[in-house]
């Protein structure tokens, strides 16, 4: 069995797409990191492209069979194997310390229940922080999808081609960032980037526009046939309109199309008590171990 170490290029953005698709098809260990979070962050606004080469992949016999990638930048990273593989997440585990560590260190969220990778990690002399990651999961078919919406406001999916300035002023404000909204084109070349992502489907990318025609909440829905669910990422409203169920609304008017497409559970990375009334249970817990630098 031949090994072969490459480097991260745009061409092989799909494989990884589908080495994590892979993953989550064993089990859900990885679901903190599945495909959709994947291609969020990769087209992401805040994603350093420029380190994107140090990504590292793992072959055999042209299989991608293991990958390290960084989190956004350097500093956080996540590493994981096919079945059949472990022997590579040593050196995987040590080439992410080497290669995406900043001057705080490195930090890796793992599974409670991931006794493997706890005690891997802790030969390595990763330890145990205060941050964490929660995943909610909710099974589609158990619950009701209706909602109502405030009189004035209307519920549709986005249109890519058209709406680039309307979702940018979204988020801008929905984000709670402070001072005018900047539509330098610097900026709105990186808004142009996020709606590019090739698995992205704007029938599931939910906003509710009031009757001037302005967005006020937003939920993006992420969805592959390879799968049997769909991520949550991002839901957002901008303060004038909260406490009136418009992110309900968005939230289940997207489920309700993700379920139409075929998607059996939904998974959020969240511990709110928002998506919990909305029927979301307790799936799995991460907590960061880090390594100083």
């Amino acid at each position: 069995m031949k090994i072969i170490f490459r480097r991260f290029d745009d061409s092989r953005y799909e494989k990884v797409c589908d080495f994590l698709i892979e993953l989550s098809k064993y089990d859900r260990n990885h679901i903190n990191w599945n495909w959709a979070r994947w291609e969020w962050m990769f087209f992401h606004p805040e994603f350093n492209r420029d380190l994107m080469d140090k990504i590292g992949l793992w072959y055999c016999n042209d299989e991608l069979v293991g990958m390290t990638t960084y989190d956004h930048y350097f500093g956080e990273a996540f590493f994981a194997t096919k079945q059949g593989f472990r022997e590579l997440e040593k050196d995987i585990l040590d080439y992410a310390t080497t290669t995406f560590s900043n001057e705080n260190g490195l930090g890796i969220a793992v599974n409670d229940k991931d006794t493997h990778t706890l005690d891997l990690l802790s030969s390595k002399k990763f330890l145990e922080n205060d941050l964490t990651e929660n995943i909610l999961e909710l099974t589609l078919k158990n619950v009701s999808l209706d909602y109502i919406t405030p009189e004035g406001v209307i519920v549709k999916n986005i249109d890519i081609n058209n709406d680039l300035y309307k979702l940018h002023h979204l988020l801008w404000k929905a984000f709670d960032n402070e001072g005018p909204v900047p539509v330098d084109e610097a900026t709105m070349s990186k808004q142009r980037v996020m709606l590019s992502a090739p698995h992205l489907n704007s029938w599931i990318h939910i906003v509710a526009e009031n009757e001037n025609g302005e967005y006020v909440a937003y939920c993006g829905l992420w969805y592959s046939q390879k799968t049997d669910y769909v991520y949550v990422e991002p839901v957002c409203t901008i303060p004038e309109y909260r406490q009136k169920g418009l992110g309900k609304a968005v939230v289940l008017e997207a489920l309700k199309r993700g379920r139409s497409l075929g998607a059996e559970k939904a998974y959020v990375i969240s511990d709110s008590s928002f998506y919990k009334s909305l029927g979301f249970q307790q799936h799995s817990h991460y907590t960061f171990y880090w390594h100083n630098a």
